[in-house]
């Protein structure tokens, strides 16, 4: 798997951006809700180490600042929910129920864990900030990629702090490169894992509040 500092010499290399983030017409393909399994994070906690990010992305005019309630940690993305699907990266509301059943059999007892939230990194659509956890999370979604038989996601763990919603290869100006390489090296806080959140999110909203279908707990 891609490591970080691979992610970001790539960035800095390519310089290059595109449009991120659910709202994209061409993602959703006409889909109107997604699902995925997520951890929550509390953004209030984090808040005062999260600011500084937020300030250095905010002048630029393709970013898209995430609210607080919409921060969260990616697990697993499921599809796109469908009535009948009929494409590999579509499922139905009882498909989701039986993911939900799996979740909770392969996480049965599974232990809670605390990870590290730290430095300011990008994709070509979007800023995040790094997850340090001595694999844990990985180890989380392998869990839950075994006990519902879902593929490996690419790319490192990260919580999405804005998306760049500029055309696909538009060039990522000096300003931003230099303003994500500020703050590399810039711890944010602890993040206490606690429990797995099965979600659905509006598509055509641009920051919605996500629907949580079902949520389970690991073991404190």
């Amino acid at each position: 798997m891609i490591g970080y500092e691979e992610v970001w010499e790539r960035f800095v290399r390519e310089r290059r951006l595109e449009f991120g983030g659910h709202t994209d017409p061409s993602w959703r393909d006409g889909h109107s809700l997604s699902a995925s399994f997520v951890i929550p994070v509390e953004a209030s906690r984090l808040r005062g180490r999260l600011d500084p990010l937020r300030d250095a992305l905010r002048p630029f005019p393709f970013v898209s600042l995430h609210p607080d309630h919409f921060l969260h940690l990616t697990l697993m993305p499921l599809g796109f929910l469908a009535e009948e699907p009929r494409a590999d990266d579509e499922i139905s509301r009882e498909g989701l129920e039986g993911l939900e059943a799996d979740a909770r059999q392969a996480l049965s007892g599974y232990p809670a864990f605390s990870v590290r939230l730290a430095n300011l990194n990008a994709f070509p659509g979007a800023a995040f900030v790094e997850v340090r956890d001595g694999g844990m999370l990985e180890e989380l979604r392998d869990a839950l990629r075994e006990g519902c038989a879902l593929d490996k996601p690419s790319g490192p763990p990260h919580l999405t702090l804005a998306y760049f919603q500029a055309p696909d290869g538009s060039p990522a100006p000096e300003d931003l490169i230099s303003s994500v390489a500020r703050y590399r090296d810039w711890p944010v806080g602890e993040l206490a894992v606690e429990s797995v959140q099965l979600t659905l999110l509006d598509l055509h909203v641009e920051y919605p509040e996500p629907d949580i279908l079902a949520e389970i707990s690991l073991e404190r």
